[in-house]
């Protein structure tokens, strides 16, 4: 008789992004341009989303000819108006629906200050998108999400949304607002669509600091140095697949063991 406590093989399918179809903003470039090259290759078919067109349309090709996947493009601004509209547009020419919304694009702000010195425009700029851009997608896409059954949103926060970052109040108050829209909606989109958030750390291309703010945060970094964006990659398919069908809610951060 087989041995019914015998340790079971891993069922590594569970991470396959086959037959899925992901919205992924802020797409052309670092962690967004990795995510959207490791989505594909894990299965998925994708809409990516961001300003720089030429440099959008490139990485759209990059991935489409490693991947074999469909790949649609917005080159727009997440924060105007009808920007939701548009998007849910380009990936209504999918053949599947779209299951999995990454709120990726950032905006750091435009002037480093104290809070009470940082002007009032650059916190609309802020707020607007990286909590307001957020906020219009998952309320364009929420439809959707609730009836594939497998919808997921995951939102890319920020350590400065943890805990104070020097001169980048308004960037950490928004990745702040995040994080708990994040909660928020996991809880009000139960049990239909999963939403977590994702903590990336510092990253550069090769791991290797490249300026002096990055120089001195290093020594925080146990690992020994910073991250590079496809390391970000990993915890978001993980994030998305079959293997977290029971985590939401949650705050998944790679930083390499720095301590905010």
């Amino acid at each position: 008789m087989p041995d019914t406590n015998a340790p079971q093989q891993p069922d590594l399918s569970q991470f396959s992004l086959d037959g899925r179809t992901a919205v992924i903003t802020g797409a052309s470039r670092n962690i967004g341009a990795a995510l959207a090259m490791g989505f594909a290759t894990a299965g998925a078919d994708l809409v990516l989303v961001a300003r720089d067109a030429q440099r959008l349309a490139a990485h759209a090709e990059a991935v489409r000819e490693r991947s074999g996947r469909r790949v649609e493009t917005v080159a727009i601004d997440i924060t105007e108006p009808d920007a939701a509209e548009v998007i849910s547009e380009a990936a209504a020419t999918l053949p599947g629906a779209v299951d999995i919304l990454v709120n990726n694009a950032f905006h750091g702000g435009s002037v480093l200050a104290p809070v009470v010195q940082t002007p009032e425009s650059v916190w609309r700029e802020v707020l607007d998108t990286n909590l307001m851009a957020p906020v219009r997608l998952c309320a364009r896409f929420a439809p959707m999400l609730e009836r594939s059954g497998t919808g997921v949103i995951i939102n890319v926060v920020s350590g400065s949304g943890l805990l104070p970052t020097p001169n980048v109040g308004a960037y950490g108050v928004s990745k702040a607002a995040l994080w708990m829209l994040t909660r928020s909606l996991a809880v009000e989109m139960a049990p239909a669509v999963r939403v977590n958030a994702l903590c990336p750390g510092i990253t550069s291309p090769d791991g290797r600091p490249e300026h002096p703010v990055q120089e001195l945060l290093l020594p925080q970094v146990p690992l020994g140095r910073l991250g590079r964006a496809e390391e970000m990659v990993g915890g978001a398919i993980y994030l998305a697949s079959a293997a977290a069908s029971y985590v939401t809610g949650e705050l998944l951060i790679v930083n390499g063991g720095r301590p905010w």
